[in-house]
């Protein structure tokens, strides 16, 4: 009996071991969970021959094809040959291939080519396996959730390598600024709603955990929200974009007012500013962000910048829609966003730049606290009295009144620093709170959406306990990360086995 018929009896010994397993189990009485485990585990072992069975039919095919050729039409050397491990999801494979060789072709593995093998001794599967878990829990924890579900023995070492090599063709997978020509060539157009009216971006930092060795204070901005505790100089700032479409809805300053205050305990901040899309007035009975596509890049304010106009230049097939910008108060950011928009010669179709109004209400809110005290039954009216001038675009008398204040009321050092800050601030960016006019337009005045991003795309991965990174590692997870939340995870990883099929055989998968 030849080795083919070999594994083939094999297999076939092992299947009907599975289906008398199967018979000897319904008389035990078994309890289905039992059997779901023992099952499980024997098909993961008829899976792996059939999988070398598998490898022994490509290479009779590739042995009855003769000696390769190389590019020439000359018979390439065979140099004998040479075992490699292919790690499957099934288990563990040394695969023996001859090996051939030729002045212009090199070193020739023919069953290599015709099996497809991946670089890596990780199966293209088992890579996806591992690295879709590690982008959201540390390695450490992904490959301990494969290992109980395969029952293999594998590193977190090989989680982070095969996740940071998946994560290298992400800039060539979102070269058009993250628009998949492919998906809009070949999507329906029919019993699709109608199309939005505007586009929007929004911008947001996330500060990321750094190992000392490389934060270069001279070089790089280190001007990011601290944790409690945490000390200037061991975190990176990312910038998030975040891309999207609406639909315009005007409203009014009191459709605001009691969105914002509708469930407010007296004397709290209406809307809590943790990132939560849900907590904001924009939200109500409306889709602020359709088709939301993000990505954040790590000490580059300018690229991400570029990088949603780019995707919002890209996704607009009119070429006419007006572009809204939303944006926190940071001025560093504000800057870049002029200077691309400038760049693009985009000018005419910014119709917007919107001050996240969520980040206006904590500068009221503190100097409510100035005017009134914080326990002050008399703050919620005053705050809700100032939130509706500002709405109403009333920003120069509301800075009068603040102003007045600071002149005339006896304050202690805290309360003048607080209200002082709430002046500046609103002095700073009235140019970004024409409130009225995005309420009667109909867009949105939050930026709720990117700062939910924050906290779910950047923080819940890259801040958990004790983590730092180093700033390439950091910059890779960022880019596959998004891959994922974006849901694009199956088709890049599609384009990245056919990008490495070219690369190593020349022709795709």
């Amino acid at each position: 009996m030849g080795l083919k018929e070999k594994k083939l009896s094999h297999i076939h010994k092992q299947l009907d071991k599975i289906t008398q397993d199967m018979e000897q189990q319904a008389k035990r009485g078994s309890k289905i969970h039992e059997v779901e485990k023992g099952l499980f585990s024997s098909l993961l072992q008829l899976g792996l021959s059939l999988l070398c069975y598998y490898i022994l039919l490509i290479k009779e095919i590739v042995a009855q094809a003769g000696v390769p050729e190389d590019s020439l039409g000359e018979k390439m050397q065979h140099k004998g040959g040479r075992s490699s491990p292919y790690l499957s999801v099934f288990g563990r494979i040394d695969i023996h291939r001859s090996k051939y060789y030729s002045p212009i072709e090199k070193t020739y593995y023919p069953v290599d080519k015709r099996l497809g093998l991946p670089k890596s001794s990780y199966s293209y599967l088992l890579s996806d396996w591992l690295s879709y878990g590690a982008v959201e829990m540390d390695f450490q924890q992904s490959v301990a959730q494969l290992e109980h579900i395969l029952g293999h023995n594998l590193q977190a070492m090989q989680s982070s390598r095969r996740t940071y090599a998946l994560s290298q063709q992400v800039d060539t997978f979102y070269e058009w600024g993250g628009v998949r020509q492919k998906a809009e060539e070949t999507q329906p157009t029919s019993g699709l709603p109608p199309s939005s009216t505007h586009l929007s971006v929004g911008y947001d930092g996330k500060g990321v955990p750094i190992i000392r060795s490389e934060t270069t204070r001279k070089q790089e901005n280190t001007a990011v929200r601290l944790s409690k505790g945490q000390k200037r100089g061991v975190k990176k700032e990312a910038t998030v974009s975040l891309s999207s479409e609406f639909t315009a809805k005007p409203r009014s300053a009191e459709q605001i007012i009691e969105a914002l205050f509708s469930t407010t305990e007296a004397g709290s901040l209406p809307v809590g500013h943790d990132g939560d899309e849900k907590q904001s007035p924009d939200k109500e009975q409306h889709t602020w962000h359709e088709n939301k596509h993000v990505r954040a890049f790590l000490s580059d304010k300018e690229k991400a910048v570029r990088y949603g106009m780019e995707n919002l230049l890209h996704r607009d097939k009119t070429g006419h829609k007006p572009i809204i910008v939303l944006i926190d108060g940071d001025r560093a950011l504000e800057k870049a966003v002029h200077k691309v928009v400038e760049q693009q010669g985009l000018q005419e179709r910014v119709h917007g730049y919107v001050l996240d109004l969520i980040h206006v209400l904590e500068y009221v809110w503190k100097v409510a606290n100035a005017r009134w005290g914080e326990n002050s039954p008399k703050r919620q009216a005053w705050v809700k009295q100032q939130v509706r001038l500002l709405l109403q675009s009333q920003t120069e008398q509301v800075l009068e009144h603040w102003q007045a204040i600071a002149e005339k009321q006896t304050l202690s050092k805290n309360q003048q620093y607080n209200l002082e800050r709430g002046i500046t601030y609103v002095k700073n960016h009235q140019h970004m709170m024409d409130y009225k006019t995005y309420l009667e337009r109909g867009y949105p005045v939050t930026t709720g959406a990117v700062e939910s991003a924050c906290g779910h795309f950047v923080k819940s991965r890259m801040e958990r306990n004790a983590m730092h990174w180093g700033k390439q590692g950091a910059q890779k997870m960022l880019d596959i990360r998004a891959v994922k939340k974006n849901g694009d995870w199956g088709e890049y990883m599609d384009d990245f086995i056919n990008k490495e099929q070219q690369t190593l055989y020349g022709k795709a998968a």
